[in-house]
């Protein structure tokens, strides 16, 4: 509720404030995932986005999604910097809890699993990062897991929670209009 009302209070000053808005679909991180929508605020130099989509390709009776929330600052014309933060719901497989009722383990699926991409991005903007074209672009960061998993972590067959090692890559093509 709190952030409602921030949010309120914001909407008066971002109104006067000097706002370029555009919409997007495009393909990868800056779009919730796999495919998804993107609507960016831009102040300046300064691009605020949030894109929403499919986290996954699309399955039959797939109910993963994803959201990104990101900031670019335009370089030049068609080079722009940023960072974004994606989440999306994944479902993976448990671990196997001991049943006392008898000898056979119980497989346990996770619940509620999010995993998190904190990166570092850049863009190419085939006209100018303030006009309607085509844009393609790289991210590169780490995913973090959470799930509510609490009992038994022996038995699991993944970690659990906290930062996959290595580094991820992300490529992102989309348009905006």
């Amino acid at each position: 509720m709190k952030q409602l009302a921030l949010l309120g209070a914001l909407l008066p000053s971002l109104a006067m404030a000097d706002i370029d808005t555009s919409f997007g679909l495009g393909l990868g991180t800056q779009y919730g995932g796999f495919a998804g929508i993107k609507y960016s605020a831009g102040i300046n130099t300064n691009k605020f986005y949030v894109g929403a989509g499919f986290a996954n390709l699309p399955r039959a009776h797939d109910d993963e999604y994803g959201l990104t929330l990101g900031w670019e600052k335009a370089l030049f014309d068609r080079h722009s910097l940023g960072l974004a933060i994606r989440t999306k719901k994944d479902d993976i497989p448990g671990g196997f809890y001991p049943d006392p009722a008898s000898d056979q383990p119980t497989l346990v699926p996770y619940k509620d699993t999010y995993r998190s991409f904190i990166a570092a991005t850049y863009t190419f903007y085939f006209n100018s990062y303030d006009e309607a074209g085509f844009l393609t672009g790289l991210s590169v960061g780490k995913t973090y897991r959470h799930n509510s998993v609490t009992d038994h972590p022996e038995y699991f067959l993944e970690p659990r929670e906290g930062f996959d090692s290595g580094v991820e890559y992300g490529l992102y093509f989309g348009y905006q209009f």
